[in-house]
């Protein structure tokens, strides 16, 4: 049964009235929750810290979580894994944090940093004022 047990789907599908095409569960495309970690970045990396976790610590507590004293960009970024949670904000956050490399879990340390871009699709370099990423 979907009500029990643990799942990772935020947003599901009213399969009841899906043919209808009157589903009443709207996917959300941005979250009061990622603007305000989006903000509580900016404002911590411009050396505005005690603004910043104010920010983190109205959303931890909405959560239930406890406040924190003090807010680290190590510390916003596991924040954000929590808060955004299967949400696809995950490979983009580690990129702008420097962290996408690192090892984590079953995934070794990469050294290549041609995992850090896409190449651009051989339809689209046709335009002159395209070049192709480095190292593709």
């Amino acid at each position: 049964m979907e009500l029990s047990g643990i799942r990772v789907i935020k947003y599901v599908v009213d399969y009841n009235n899906f043919a209808t095409g009157l589903v009443g569960n709207d996917l959300a495309l941005a979250r009061y929750a990622d603007v305000l970690l989006m903000k509580a970045e900016a404002l911590l990396r411009n050396n505005r810290s005690a603004e910043a976790l104010m920010l983190v610590n109205e959303l931890r507590l909405k959560r239930g979580a406890s406040e924190w004293s003090d807010l680290t960009l190590s510390a916003l970024l596991d924040e954000r894994s929590r808060e955004l949670f299967w949400e696809a904000h995950r490979r983009l956050d580690l990129l702008r944090f420097g962290r996408y490399l690192d090892e984590w879990q079953q995934k070794p340390a990469d050294t290549d940093n041609r995992a850090l871009l896409f190449p651009i699709p051989l339809s689209q370099i046709g335009n002159q004022n395209y070049q192709q990423n480095p190292l593709y």
